[in-house]
C-alpha cells in the first residue's frame, strides 16, 4: 500500500484571503442578479436607409461602452440600402455609423431612431449634410450632425497646425498654443447656438465636445512630442515639467450628464494616467519594485504592474465616477488577454469602488465570461488546433505548407497578452469568411503564451482556421527565422509555396486585396 503525499497546506492567513475574496465574488453575484432587476440594460434599435448602397461597401455600427471595449456590429442592408441593428444600453451613449466614411450619433435606452444619409459621400462633411434622422431622439441627433459638420470644417480639425506646434513647441509654447485651441472651441460653441438654438441636451454635448480638443493635446503632447521628433523612452533632452498635467483636474467632476460624450470621455480616461505618474513623480521616490525613466515616466515588472497601477487610481483619482471607469478598463483590458486572476485578486477594489450597474454588471459578466472560456474553450467547429510542442521549427512550417499544397496561405504571429493582435481579429474573421470555400488557408501561430489563455483566445473570437500553439523554444526560433521583431506579424505565401511578403504591414484588411490577386 502506497501512502499519499499531503499537499503542502496554505498558511492559515493566505486561507483568510482567499476565502474572503470568494465571498465578496458571490456576494457581487447577488448584488449583480439583484441590481439587473432594478437597472438593467435596455434596447435601443438605429435602423435607416443608406441612398445610393453599394453592397460592395460594409456598414458598421460601432457602440463605445465606457470602462469596457467598444463593440462594431455589421448589420445586414439588403439591396435597397435599408438597415436596421439592435443594442442594450444602460445610459445615453454614443455610436458610429460607418461607411464610406463615419459619423456620431447619441443613442438612449429604448430608442428607436431612423437614420438615412447619402452612400456616395465619402467626406465627413458632405456626409453630415445629406444625414436625416426621424423617430426618438431624432432632433437630438438632428442638431448633434449639425454640430459635426461645423466641428470638422473648424479650425479645432487642423491637424497640420496641431502637428506643427507639437513637434516644435516646448511644454511652455505648447500651452500658450494650446490656450488658442481653448478659445477657438468656446468661439465654435457660441457659433453653434447662435446658428441652431440646440435643445439643452445638444448644447451640453456640444460644450464638452469643444473643450475635448484642450485636454485631448495635454494628454497626447509628451507621446506625440517625442515621435514627431524620434525620441525613444529613454531620451533626456525632453522632459514635460512638474504641473503640466494638473490643468487635466479642471475638467472634474464627472456628471452622468457628460457620459453621452462617450468617445471624449473614453480618451480623457485611458490616459488620465498620465496625472497619476506626475503625481507619483513629485510625491514618491522609486524603490527596488518600480522606477522612473528619465522623462518622468513609470515602469515596473510585469508581477506588479497591476498592483501599482489599480492603487494608483485608488489613491490619485478623486473623481468617483472617473475612478470606476478607469479601474473598469483596467480589468476590461485583463479580461481581452483572457486574464480573470487578477479581477479575482483585487475583488475588494472591484466590490468597494464599482458600484455604477453600467460599468459594474457587465464587468462581471466578462468576468464569468472569461473564466469559463479559460476552463472550457469552445472552439469554432471550422478550427483545427495542432499540437507540433516537441516539433522544431522547420517541421512546423513543413506542415503548414503540406497541409495547404495548392493554396494560398495566410499566416499571422500572435500572442494572447498583444493588444494590436487581438484587435485585428475581428477583421481576421471577416475575411475568412469572404474568402471561405476558396483556396486560402488561414494559419495563426500563437507565441509566447499561455496554453489555457491561447484556447480561450481562439475561442473568443471565435476564429476558424488552423492554429499551432509554440512554445518558448518555438517562438525563439521562429522569430529568428523570419526577423520577427515585434507582432503582429504576418506571412504572405503563394499557391507554389513561395513566400511572398512578411512584415508587420500585412494586417487582415490590407492583405485582402493581395490575396484577389493570387487567386486570379
Amino acid at each position: 500500500m502506497l501512502a499519499t503525499i499531503p499537499k503542502p497546506k496554505k498558511p492559515l492567513k493566505e486561507q483568510k484571503i482567499h476565502l474572503f475574496s470568494r465571498f465578496l465574488l458571490i456576494l457581487l453575484c447577488i448584488v449583480c442578479s439583484i441590481s439587473s432587476a432594478q437597472e438593467r440594460a435596455e434596447k435601443a434599435i438605429v435602423q435607416g436607409k443608406i441612398i445610393h448602397y453599394d453592397p460592395l461597401i460594409p456598414l458598421n455600427i460601432t457602440l463605445n461602452r465606457l470602462g469596457l471595449s467598444a463593440i462594431t456590429i455589421y448589420p445586414k442592408v439588403n439591396d435597397k440600402g435599408d438597415f436596421y441593428a439592435e443594442v442594450d444600453l444602460y445610459i445615453p451613449t454614443q455610436v458610429w455609423l460607418g461607411y464610406r466614411t463615419n459619423f456620431s450619433i447619441v443613442l438612449h435606452p429604448q430608442d428607436s431612431l431612423w437614420v438615412s444619409f447619402d452612400g456616395n459621400s465619402d467626406q465627413r462633411s458632405s456626409l453630415l449634410r445629406t444625414v436625416k434622422f426621424a423617430g426618438t431622439s431624432a432632433a437630438t441627433n438632428t442638431q448633434i450632425a449639425q454640430f459635426q459638420n461645423l466641428y470638422f470644417a473648424s479650425e479645432l480639425y487642423d491637424q497640420n497646425k496641431n502637428f506643427y506646434a507639437v513637434k516644435n513647441y516646448d511644454p511652455v509654447q505648447y500651452m500658450r498654443f494650446n490656450d488658442t485651441v481653448r478659445q477657438k472651441g468656446k468661439a465654435l460653441y457660441d457659433e453653434f447656438v447662435h446658428t441652431y438654438s440646440p435643445n439643452a441636451e445638444s448644447k451640453n454635448w456640444a460644450l464638452f465636445e469643444t473643450e475635448t480638443p484642450y485636454y485631448d493635446n495635454i494628454q497626447f503632447y509628451s507621446i506625440d512630442h517625442k515621435r514627431a521628433n524620434n525620441l525613444g523612452p529613454m531620451d533626456t533632452t525632453f522632459v514635460i515639467p512638474i504641473g503640466f498635467y494638473d490643468k487635466l483636474v479642471k475638467r472634474l467632476p464627472l456628471e452622468k450628464s457628460h457620459l453621452m460624450n462617450t468617445n471624449a470621455v473614453s480618451t480623457f480616461s485611458s490616459f488620465y494616467d498620465y496625472y497619476i505618474n506626475e503625481r507619483r513623480r513629485f510625491e514618491e521616490t522609486s524603490d527596488a519594485n518600480w522606477g522612473i525613466t528619465p522623462s518622468g515616466e513609470r515602469f515596473a515588472s510585469t508581477t506588479i504592474a497591476d498592483s501599482l497601477q489599480l492603487h494608483g487610481i485608488v489613491n490619485y483619482v478623486s473623481d468617483p465616477l472617473l475612478r470606476e471607469i478607469m479601474l473598469s478598463h483596467h480589468f476590461s483590458k485583463s479580461f481581452r488577454k483572457q486574464d480573470f486572476k487578477t479581477y479575482e485578486k483585487f475583488i475588494t477594489i472591484v466590490t468597494r469602488h464599482i458600484t455604477s450597474p453600467f460599468l459594474r454588471d457587465p464587468l462581471q459578466q466578462e468576468y464569468l465570461a472569461t473564466k469559463a472560456r479559460v476552463e472550457h474553450p469552445e472552439l469554432n467547429s471550422r478550427a483545427i488546433l495542432k499540437d507540433m510542442q516537441s516539433s522544431p521549427i522547420q517541421e512546423i512550417m513543413e506542415d503548414i505548407l503540406q497541409s495547404n499544397k495548392g493554396k494560398v496561405i495566410y499566416v499571422d504571429f500572435w500572442a494572447t497578452w498583444c493588444a494590436p493582435c487581438l484587435s485585428e481579429f475581428p477583421n481576421s474573421k471577416r475575411i475568412e469568411a469572404d474568402f471561405q470555400n476558396k483556396n486560402v488557408s488561414f494559419v495563426y501561430l500563437c507565441l509566447d503564451s499561455d496554453q489555457d489563455k491561447y484556447k480561450a483566445t481562439v475561442s473568443s473570437y471565435d476564429l476558424g482556421g488552423q492554429h499551432y500553439f509554440l512554445s518558448a523554444k518555438q517562438s525563439g526560433s521562429i522569430r529568428d527565422l523570419f526577423k520577427v521583431s515585434g507582432i503582429p506579424f504576418y506571412l504572405l505565401i503563394d499557391r507554389d509555396g513561395t513566400i511572398l511578403e512578411t512584415g508587420n504591414h500585412l494586417r487582415p484588411l490590407t492583405a485582402k486585396d493581395k490575396i484577389n490577386t493570387l487567386l486570379q
